[in-house]
């Protein structure tokens, strides 16, 4: 456990009380770090009745090879439970605050109870301070972290803005200024409890079982990864080389609320496009040379960005095909701390509602396809909840069956998430690991690639999504980056010389089996069914234009018995519930 600083912090904001400890060593071999460990001391600590209340903890963690020599070392987690689905939520970001977060002394730090006035925290190898936010609250995200890291020099800041405080169900928390905890919300769990930012500094020293042999595979790797050509083209181009992919090769660029998988005017949006309207110049995490980031300048504004899913859903899916439209509603989003995928898939629901005739007779013609100034003002009125924006600051699920009409029909989400990734109508694979992950998204599984590529079956998908979902937990758990293009082969022996557990690649894809059956047994508890694994009504009722289903309609019943199929891989009953035999395999105790 040498890799671990071993050391939690607990904080109750209701007694304004702290205590730390020592994390136990069966907690780390069993579940790594990251996601697993955050997921595991969840399941044990939430106490709410829903997500904003007082009882569900935010937890922020980090794993074994955080801020150590391998390269993409920045990440950490975010795990709560989610506003926007009722259940399980990790959110992960890069930049620098998760190296910060074990260079001042933890290994996690869990935050539970709500102030009654706002406070922010400062984290320091002593412990945890109090401090009064009151002139910080109602400020955005720009203006928090930047008078935060100027009061406190060296520190590294997690923040939000006003979509948090006004509790928008898919409210991010921001660091760094232009990253995000993004998916599912945990800007308003924040909010709920007054908290305005958390404040992290220190210079402690990670440690290693074998710092020699660590830092030897460091160095191979990272010999390996210069030359690697995935990593030349993310440098090149960065996430957004899979518009042009997914619009040329896949047939499956998110457009028009997934009405289509081509956009017309996609060459407006494309990484040659942004570099030549928006300036790029290149920018990495910490310790990491792939530098896959983009910064951003123009119109006297600043940004890394935007990424693939940025433009696809502000982009493409509203049919907005200018480069600095998109730009500016990347911008508006970080400031004010929205995740921009929900909130780009959101808009662009509420665009085909107006198309429809759904809303008031303003709101329809206000609110229309390619508008950029509609996006725009959209965005800062769900932030603030102005107008319409308070419907739409709870997600297209709920908003929905407030509008009704048929609308469910084309909001675009499973179990309240709004899907990310790709339409599913060009790739079908990625419906259905949506559907079988513990939360719509895409950092569960891509397999967009592989399908675009002509590597898959329809009759391997269910054994290749369930090994895929496993691995990615534990990468999320070790934690790595999902565009380091190496496997567990490469990772595991990092992993011991960090920790001197002496995992083998079996134990550690276990590792992710675990947290994937924990993860469900956790959702169950909060309200999840097996009626929430399907896909959004259009995509059964709307013929294929990509992928293995390229010209059908995905059948409702095939779709059931490939989430069959992966339930019985995994032990679990016909309606998703882990059986006992296998819950007593992995070592699982819900209590």
């Amino acid at each position: 456990m040498d890799g671990l600083c071993d050391r939690y912090l607990e904080i109750d904001l209701t007694e304004r009380t702290f205590r730390e400890g020592l994390i136990e060593g069966e907690r780390l071999r069993k579940y790594l770090g990251g996601k697993g460990v955050g997921l595991s001391l969840l399941v044990e600590q939430d106490a709410s009745e829903n997500p904003l209340d007082p009882g569900n903890p935010i937890i922020f963690v980090t794993g074994p090879l955080t801020g150590t020599p391998i390269q993409t070392s920045a990440r950490s987690a975010l795990v709560t439970r989610s506003p926007l689905t009722g259940n399980f939520l990790d959110s992960h970001a890069g930049g620098h605050f998760g190296p910060a977060l074990r260079r001042s002394g933890w290994d996690y730090v869990s935050i539970r109870g709500a102030s009654e006035t706002p406070v922010y925290l400062v984290i320091s190898p002593d412990g945890v301070e109090l401090c009064d936010a009151a002139a910080l609250w109602g400020k955005d995200a720009f203006e928090t972290e930047r008078a935060l890291r100027d009061r406190h020099k060296g520190s590294r800041v997690a923040c939000i803005g006003q979509a948090g405080e006004n509790l928008v169900r898919f409210a991010a928390i921001c660091t760094e200024l232009y990253r995000h905890y993004g998916r599912g919300g945990a800007g308003a769990v924040m909010g709920s409890k007054k908290l305005k930012a958390v404040v992290v500094t220190g210079r402690e020293k990670i440690g290693y079982h074998d710092e020699e042999v660590f830092r030897r595979l460091a160095g191979k790797l990272t010999a390996d990864l210069r030359d690697h050509p995935m990593a030349k083209k993310r440098y090149e181009l960065g996430t957004m080389m899979w518009i042009r992919m997914g619009q040329e090769i896949g047939h499956f660029l998110p457009t028009r609320n997934f009405q289509a998988g081509q956009f017309d005017r996609y060459e407006g949006i494309t990484s040659e496009a942004m570099l030549g309207e928006l300036n790029w110049t290149h920018r990495g995490c910490y310790g990491c040379s792939i530098r896959c980031s983009k910064f951003a300048k123009w119109n006297g504004k600043e940004l890394e960005g935007p990424e693939y899913e940025t433009a696809a859903f502000l982009g493409s899916g509203c049919e907005i095909g200018d480069a600095r439209d998109v730009a500016t509603a990347n911008w508006l989003c970080d400031r004010y701390g929205l995740d921009t995928i929900s909130t780009g898939v959101t808009i662009s629901f509420a665009m085909e509602c107006a198309e429809r005739g759904l809303l008031s007779p303003e709101e329809n013609e206000r609110i229309r396809f390619g508008s950029a100034e509609a996006v725009h003002a959209l965005i800062e009125e769900i932030a603030f909840r102005r107008g319409i924006g308070d419907l739409l600051a709870e997600g297209t699920r709920r908003a929905s069956e407030e509008i009704g009409g048929g609308s469910g029909y084309f909001a675009i989400q499973t179990a309240g998430m709004e899907l990310s990734g790709v339409n599913p109508l060009g790739c079908y694979s990625m419906g259905l690991a949506l559907v079988t992950s513990d939360f719509a998204s895409h950092t569960r599984l891509w397999t967009a690639t592989d399908e675009m590529m002509g590597k898959l079956t329809l009759e391997a998908l269910p054994r290749y999504i369930k090994a895929g979902q496993d691995e990615i937990n534990a990468r999320n758990s070790l934690i790595v980056c999902d565009f380091l293009p190496f496997g567990l082969d490469r990772l595991v022996p990092f992993l011991n010389a960090a920790t001197g557990f002496d995992y083998t690649e079996g134990e550690v894809m276990e590792a992710g089996e675990r947290i994937q059956t924990l993860s469900r047994l956790y959702n169950l508890s909060t309200g999840r069914t097996h009626a929430d694994d399907t896909l959004p009504p259009r995509f059964f009722e709307e013929t294929s234009f990509a992928g293995l289903m390229k010209g059908e309609r995905i059948p409702r019943e095939f779709l059931e018995r490939q989430i069959h199929e992966i339930f019985a891989l995994r032990g679990w009953d016909g309606e998703g519930r882990p059986t006992r035999e296998t819950m007593d395999r992995l070592g699982i105790d819900m209590g």
